[in-house]
């Protein structure tokens, strides 16, 4: 089967599914994670993955994601090709690159937009079903575990106020009135960050089964975190 076979049998693939193909950045950053994940448990071909994760970042311009591997890249290479000043062991470059891979799969921030969200009052909190904050040209619908906390810690979370249902009164006082300052996601663990004011509210996503938050805004701006955690 040569390429054009191949190339019309995918066509053919995912018309019958009424699916677009993928972008050249989502195949870019399909094939990065993966590589990436091969980083998370300690593994023999740690140097060879490394090398196969820089040198893909360099091939592809993904100047932002070659500055996070760049000083280990360096480290493995000083080992394995120059002087070794620092005196690395593979041991040693191997902890490196493990402790580099889980820092950055972790703390990786998702590149969807929230920017409409951002200088919106909190209007209304309400707690009838789920976790409903009412903002000024949009709503925050909660259906996952969450917490509202200050830079000293947790001020409240969602187990205080099943077990105490007063504690909602506490909750509106923290929060309405309140202006989201920021919005963070975090892509591998299905955490989401909002900063109203000087407060922060944590969603965490813990079902397999079932939806964990929703973002609407005007325009029909619609950001859901679903099932298994997925971003849509």
């Amino acid at each position: 089967m040569n390429g054009f076979e191949v190339e019309k049998m995918f066509e053919e693939a995912m018309a019958s599914i009424r699916s677009d193909a993928p972008s050249k950045y989502h195949c870019f950053e399909h094939h990065f994670k993966r590589l990436h994940a091969q980083l998370l448990l300690p593994n023999e071909n740690a140097l060879i993955i490394l090398k196969e994760i820089y040198d893909f970042t360099v091939t592809h311009e993904l100047f932002e994601e070659q500055m996070k591997w760049q000083e280990v890249s360096d480290a493995a290479d000083d080992f394995q090709y120059g002087d070794n000043f620092y005196g690395y062991t593979k041991e040693k470059i191997h902890e490196m690159i493990l402790g580099n891979a889980r820092k950055l799969w972790h703390g990786r921030i998702s590149d969807i937009a929230f920017d409409e969200f951002v200088g919106q009052k909190i209007i209304v909190v309400d707690p009838e079903a789920n976790l409903i904050i009412q903002l000024e040209k949009g709503a925050i619908v909660i259906e996952c575990p969450w917490r509202i906390r200050s830079i000293e810690g947790i001020a409240i979370g969602e187990t205080d106020v099943r077990y105490n249902s007063s504690e909602w009164r506490t909750v509106k006082e923290l929060l309405v009135g309140k202006t989201i300052q920021d919005v963070q996601m975090f892509e591998n663990c299905s955490f989401l960050i909002i900063q109203f004011d000087d407060l922060f509210l944590d969603l965490f996503h813990a079902s397999t089964f079932y939806d964990g938050w929703t973002l609407t805004g005007e325009g029909g701006t619609y950001i859901f975190s679903m099932h298994g955690g997925s971003i849509a």
